[in-house]
C-alpha cells in the first residue's frame, strides 16, 4: 500500500510493502508537485523496493485545495500505470474522523469541519462509531456556529472545538480499513472532490439555467 495525501498544506506519505513500512508528514511550505514524487522514490529506496512491489493505491480526493487535490490524484493515477495495482478514494472528512475517534473515543455523534474560506464551511456529520451519515454540504459559518455537538476539525485551521493533525500511520489506517471493505476505485470513481465550485463551473451552470429558463 501506497497512500498518499495532499488535500490540504499539509502532505502526508505512507507506504507498506511486504512488512516493510515508511512514513512521512511534509512541511506544509513544501511544493507537493515537486517533492510528493520524489519522496516516495526516495522512500522506496531506503525499504529496498519498487513501485512494482505495490499492490495497491490509496488518495483523499478531497474536499480540500484545488491544486493540490489535482497533484494527488494525478500521480496515483499515473502510479496505477506503472505498477497495476488498486486504487482507493479517501474523503478528508473519513481522515479526519478518524484520528479524532483515535485520540478522543467520543460518546456522541459529531461534526466535520473544513474551512471553505469566504465564509463558508464545508461539513459532515459522523456517528461516534465513525460512520459518516446525513448530507454533506457547505453552510455559512452562523448556520456552523448554531450547530449542536463537537465540530472537529484540521489543527492547521482552527475553525472548530476539537483540533486534530492527521498523521501518515492514520492514513494508512483508513487506506486499509477501506481496502479490507473492499471499497476500491476506478479511475473514473477519483474525481476530486473540490471545497467550492470553480468560477467556469458556476458560469457554465449559469449559462445553462439561463438558457433553460427562456
Amino acid at each position: 500500500m501506497i497512500a498518499i495525501s495532499s488535500a490540504y498544506k499539509e502532505a502526508l506519505i505512507a507506504i507498506d510493502i511486504d512488512g516493510k513500512q515508511s512514513f512521512l508528514a511534509m512541511d506544509s511550505n513544501c511544493k507537493h508537485s515537486e517533492n510528493i514524487l520524489f519522496n516516495i522514490d526516495k522512500m522506496l529506496d531506503e525499504m529496498g523496493k519498487n513501485i512494482k512491489d505495490n499492490d495497491c493505491l490509496a488518495v483523499v480526493t478531497g474536499p480540500g485545495s484545488f491544486t493540490g487535490l489535482r497533484i494527488g490524484i494525478t500521480l496515483v493515477k499515473g502510479l496505477k500505470e506503472a505498477c497495476g495495482c488498486k486504487t482507493i478514494g479517501i474523503y478528508t472528512p473519513e481522515l479526519i474522523a478518524h484520528t479524532y475517534l483515535k485520540q478522543s473515543h467520543p460518546n456522541d455523534d459529531f461534526y466535520v469541519a473544513i474551512d471553505a474560506l469566504s465564509g463558508l464551511i464545508y461539513i459532515s456529520k459522523f456517528t461516534k462509531d465513525g460512520i459518516m451519515f446525513a448530507e454533506q454540504k457547505l453552510i455559512t459559518r452562523e448556520e456552523y456556529q448554531n450547530l449542536d455537538g463537537n465540530k472537529v476539525g484540521l489543527s492547521e485551521e482552527c475553525v472548530a472545538d476539537v483540533l486534530v493533525r492527521p498523521s501518515p500511520q492514520d492514513l494508512l489506517e483508513v487506506a486499509n480499513e477501506k481496502l479490507a471493505r473492499n471499497e476500491t476505485a476506478d479511475d473514473k470513481d477519483l474525481n476530486p472532490l473540490y471545497l467550492r465550485k470553480s468560477q467556469a463551473e458556476v458560469s457554465l451552470e449559469n449559462k445553462i439555467n439561463a438558457v433553460n429558463n427562456k
